[in-house]
């Protein structure tokens, strides 16, 4: 592996990390802000391994992340909804190849994960949107992508288990609140 392949890969880690710690923030702002800062992360990471199709997926998850894209208004869904055309029409400007559709499919992917509601229907279409992911990282040999994209795969299909059985519970302050430590109040 060369030295740019390790700087590129190092990047990604930095990217994927900021994206793993935006799903642990308490607050919508906050998650959409860590969010942004490791999709923004993401598109350098692309962009040292040539993925420009990524790059301009990481620039509009980006701006959907500052526009604060909350899916019950209808201005977070405008915003959603919007953001497939602009990426088709980066696609083909940004053309680079084949590869392109899978990211193509990913961003399509999160926009539907993103309109959802519904926990089992939400985390169903976010492992639709890893599939692609998956397939464009190892094409473009994103390691952290990729193994991000499989974790995060099982990590929804083990919730959505979850779920159907009774045993999750969404994370909140209230439930926080109530848990009382092993060793007593």
């Amino acid at each position: 592996m060369s030295s740019g392949q390790i700087v590129a890969q190092a990047v990604g880690v930095v990217g994927i990390a900021l994206l793993l710690a935006s799903t642990l923030m308490r607050t919508r702002a906050m998650l959409l802000a860590f969010d942004a800062a490791g999709s923004l992360v993401m598109g350098i990471h692309w962009g040292l391994l040539g993925g420009t199709a990524a790059i301009a997926i990481s620039a509009v998850v980006v701006v959907m992340d500052f526009a604060g894209t909350d899916p019950r208004s209808a201005r977070g869904r405008a915003i959603i909804w919007l953001s497939i055309p602009v990426t088709a029409i980066l696609i083909i400007v940004l053309w680079s190849g084949p590869a392109d559709i899978a990211a193509a499919l990913g961003m399509l992917g999160i926009a539907a994960s993103r309109l959802s509601f519904g926990q089992v229907r939400l985390r169903a279409l976010a492992m639709a949107a890893c599939v692609p992911w998956i397939v464009y990282g190892t094409i473009l040999v994103s390691i952290p992508q990729v193994v991000f994209s499989v974790l995060y795969f099982v990590g929804m299909g083990v919730s959505i288990v979850r779920i159907r059985r009774g045993r999750w519970q969404p994370r909140t302050r209230a439930a926080d609140a109530a848990i009382v430590p092993a060793d007593g109040p």
